[in-house]
């Protein structure tokens, strides 16, 4: 194992060349969102490193270069270091732009341990009510909703108040689950 000293020389000796690989990953984002940016992923640097001196493979050929660009892809998904150890909900990073939702499918909210007469009567009754309940107006907004649409963004994709958007998502709870106690 190398020493703490050992592997903080080290690493503040390739410190300047981090910055520039890092500052160039988010050279898009406005100044302020850049530095934080850019700390993060330093951050992050430092914790890999140090993980690397324990397990004594930071000396590895190359492993510098992967080091930070494996940090920046995480500062991009919105990971942090969280220096009090509470995990953040994912969901609240969304409103920086840090989360990006997949296209919505319905069987991405049915799992493998999913017994099957729930998987098939998901599969089979949420497109049917969709189908039957909703105009294709509603239809498109409710799955926006499901995607992870804002109200606020929903609110401006379709010409509607926030309240408007927020009675529309309990007009669809009401009428879904009228739908299933038929």
């Amino acid at each position: 194992m190398v020493s703490l000293a050992t592997l903080q020389d080290s690493f503040v000796k390739y410190l300047p060349h981090l910055r520039r690989i890092a500052r160039y990953a988010f050279r898009h984002l406005q100044p302020e969102r850049r530095a934080e940016a850019v700390s993060n992923t330093i951050a992050l640097c430092w914790k890999a490193w140090a993980r690397l001196g324990e397990l004594d493979k930071a000396d590895s050929p190359g492993i510098l270069k992967a080091i930070v660009w494996y940090s920046v892809k995480q500062t991009k998904a919105g990971r942090r270091i969280d220096w009090a150890g509470k995990p953040r909900d994912v969901l609240s990073l969304r409103s920086y732009g840090k989360v990006r939702f997949d296209p919505w499918n319905l069987e991405d909210y049915v799992g493998k341990e999913t017994p099957i007469p729930d998987a098939v009567s998901f599969r089979l009754d949420v497109p049917a009510f969709l189908a039957e309940c909703l105009t294709e107006r509603q239809r498109s907004l409710a799955v926006d909703l499901a995607q992870g649409m804002s109200t606020t963004e929903a609110a401006t994709k379709y010409n509607r108040s926030p309240g408007a958007i927020s009675q529309f998502r309990r007009r669809f709870k009401v009428l879904f689950d009228q739908y299933f106690d038929q």
